[in-house]
C-alpha cells in the first residue's frame, strides 16, 4: 500500500487511512466529466480536505484543482 505511512514514515491510523482515501477519491473525481456546479463542489471539497491531509502530514502533494 503506497499510503501506509505519513511523510515522516509513521504508520497511518485507520482514521488517517480513511481521510486519505476520501481525499484520493475527490482527486479522481476532479478529472471526471461533471456538471459545472458539481465540478466546483468537488474542487472546494478537495481543497478543504487537503487542509486536513496537509496538517496531519499524510501527503506532500497539493490538489490539482
Amino acid at each position: 500500500m503506497p499510503d501506509a505511512t505519513d511523510i515522516l514514515g509513521n504508520p497511518l491510523t485507520e482514521a488517517e487511512q480513511k481521510l486519505l482515501a476520501a481525499y484520493r477519491t475527490l482527486e479522481s473525481l476532479s478529472g471526471e466529466e461533471l456538471a459545472p456546479t458539481a465540478k466546483a463542489g468537488v474542487a472546494e471539497a478537495t481543497a478543504c480536505l487537503w487542509q486536513v491531509i496537509n496538517n496531519l502530514g499524510l501527503t506532500d502533494d497539493r490538489p490539482a484543482c
